[in-house]
């Protein structure tokens, strides 16, 4: 295990349009300045976003500069974008703390700026931009993949194979339909996050309208910022003209499943569920990269999953020193519950008998109907706990104490998550520790994360780790 361990192959297809914007730079100076930035996107784009650049860096350990951006050592293309930020930023001709994206329905990224000086700009990048000349009204150049454009008072990096056509119907379409006239949008990127997003979905849940226009779109927000050294994130789901649409099939956490978990687990997971939650997402999944025997008994636990009605829990912690160098399910304590019919639970019991009898394996049955399944070198708890189908590798016991109270009552979902220190999962990581906090309810979803164990700042930490 090395560093990359940290780097998780699902955020490679938002990482190129990322990394641009974050060093490229963004952020909302005065509402009016934003409609102008943001008039050069349609409505119908797939995500849009906005950053505070200056601030995101300095946080992280750069500093500006007449010779530059300094305070870290990077390289490879990071370096490159470094050097860039640095070029804009002595033009003098483009505001960094205020630059846009989009990506398109056809997956083509634009990231926009607003230049004063258009000959200024492109000649302070010169060693950075590889400038060509102007064609169709604009300058152009390479960078990194990217085509650059600077003209009509803008800058562009834009990556498809004809830039300048691309900009020219991208333009088209958002005179005849303005991402700026989803003010519900454009208020959450004109606020004052570090970063602020916006990615459309389906017009799929509840209160949301298939038929009523973009401004009945639904998109998904992401506002993320750093607080008293911790990072934090909120989103909600939208329409178009900022109505925010709650999700189907969630309810409040029974917080008495909270007294199953012991003080020492430091990991919590709850939802709230209701018959009327959608499945799909996840049977679409299984049955898109799981395997012939994943798809068979995702066909076979579907009906289940769709009759919970009410709390699953799921909560785990050390059993032992190697739980974190080996996770093998025998060096961990969990357990699991979930609120399902009485009548479906005597099913699942039922399979599990017969199972373990045609393997081989004898259960035992011992006192309120709990069977006893010897597994993994452990004894297994299966049955009826208070309504609740629940599995656990350690007795059920109702008296547990722990502080998680605070975090899950009241909410449709939550989270904790403490990890002592990232060490413990590869020798060469940082010492310090980690606790993540997240809560959905009333259509907003937060998430706070903190170090333990350091006074680093945080995105300073976080860098440190990813480089």
């Amino acid at each position: 295990m090395n560093r990359m361990f940290f780097r998780t192959a699902a955020l490679r297809p938002f990482l190129l349009p990322l990394m641009a914007v974050l060093m490229l730079g963004a952020v909302m100076a005065s509402c009016s300045k934003d409609e102008a930035l943001l008039d050069a996107f349609p409505a119908e784009v797939d995500n849009v976003g906005m950053v505070r650049l200056k601030g995101v860096l300095t946080q992280a350990g750069f500093e500006f500069g007449a010779d530059g951006v300094k305070g870290v050592t990077v390289h490879g293309r990071f370096a490159d974008l470094i050097a860039l930020t640095g070029a804009i930023d002595r033009s003098g001709t483009c505001d960094l703390d205020r630059m846009a994206w989009a990506r398109d329905l056809d997956g083509t990224v634009y990231v926009t700026a607003l230049v004063s000086d258009e000959a200024k700009f492109t000649e302070a990048t010169a060693d950075e931009i590889e400038w060509a000349e102007a064609k169709g009204g604009f300058k152009q150049g390479q960078w990194n993949g990217f085509t650059a454009l600077a003209g009509n008072g803008r800058f562009w990096m834009v990556d498809a194979k004809d830039a300048v056509k691309s900009v020219g119907e991208l333009q088209k379409k958002a005179a005849k339909s303005p991402l700026t006239a989803l003010e519900g949008v454009c208020g959450v990127l004109e606020g004052d996050g570090l970063l602020n997003m916006a990615m459309r979905r389906g017009a799929s849940s509840k209160g949301a309208k298939a038929d009523g226009g973009e401004k009945e779109s639904l998109w998904a927000t992401l506002c993320c910022n750093v607080k008293d050294n911790r990072l934090t994130a909120s989103s909600v789901v939208m329409q178009g003209d900022g109505t925010t649409v709650s999700a189907d099939g969630l309810q409040a956490i029974n917080p008495a499943v909270l007294s199953y978990i012991p003080d020492s687990f430091n990991f919590a997971f709850a939802i709230g569920l209701t018959p009327d939650f959608d499945w799909s997402t996840l049977t679409q999944a299984v049955g898109t990269f799981g395997g012939f025997q994943a798809r068979g008994m995702m066909a076979v636990a579907t009906p289940y999953l769709q009759s919970v009605n009410g709390t699953v829990m799921l909560a785990a912690g050390p059993a032992n020193d190697q739980a974190y160098s080996d996770v093998d399910p025998g060096n961990w304590h969990f357990v699991l519950m979930a609120h399902l019919p009485q009548q479906k639970i005597s099913e699942i019991m039922n399979m599990v008998r017969s199972s373990m009898f045609m393997a081989g394996i004898s259960p035992r049955m011992i006192d309120d109907g709990l069977m006893v399944v010897p597994q993994y070198g452990m004894n297994l708890y299966i049955g009826n706990v208070d309504g609740y189908f629940a599995v656990s590798n350690m007795p059920f016991d109702s008296s547990r104490q722990n502080s998680l109270a605070p975090l899950f009552t009241g909410k449709d979902g939550a989270l904790s998550l403490e990890l002592p220190s990232l060490r413990s999962l590869n020798p060469s990581a940082p010492a310090f520790g980690l606790k993540l906090t997240g809560q959905t309810g009333e259509g907003t979803t937060t998430a706070e994360l903190a170090l333990t164990g350091t006074s680093q700042p945080i995105l300073q930490a976080i860098l440190s780790v990813l480089l």
